[in-house]
């Protein structure tokens, strides 16, 4: 009866295993297929400056001063709430939402404006490149 027991349990271990593999595999599977929507919605689009670059990660994209903004900017030039990205199928949109200083893209004063590859953002003092994701090895 005990050696029955035993071939029991290791039978319930490997089944465990089994279905731990199983629900890994599937949960990777998933994620890719996540990043590859992702990937078409957002077109793998950043912002960068000359410092640092800003992922773009979510349809909805608040820019700003304030600590609560998705993307913070700390200059005085730069109004707590200014700008909102927007993405849909890969297009990229900007709205000035209120700002002292307003958006200027490729220098042109602008209030709402779909942004394409290398686009020039001017927020107050601050300059940004709007440029598809730079690889990271």
């Amino acid at each position: 009866m005990g050696s029955m027991n035993l071939i029991l349990c290791a039978a319930a271990a490997a089944a465990l295993d089994i279905c731990a593999l199983v629900l890994i595999l599937a949960s990777y599977s998933e994620r890719r297929s996540e990043r590859k929507a992702w990937s078409k919605i957002s077109a793998d689009m950043e912002l960068a400056d000359q410092n640092r670059s800003y992922a773009l990660e979510c349809d909805e994209i608040l820019i700003g001063r304030h600590a609560s903004a998705d993307i913070r900017l700390p200059d005085m030039s730069v109004s707590r709430y200014h700008a909102m990205l927007n993405v849909t199928d890969g297009k990229w949109t900007i709205t000035d939402i209120g700002s002292k200083s307003g958006i200027y893209v490729n220098g042109v004063h602008v209030q709402h404006v779909r942004l394409y590859d290398n686009d020039i953002i001017t927020l107050g003092n601050r300059r940004l490149i709007f440029r598809k994701r730079r690889e990271r090895n």
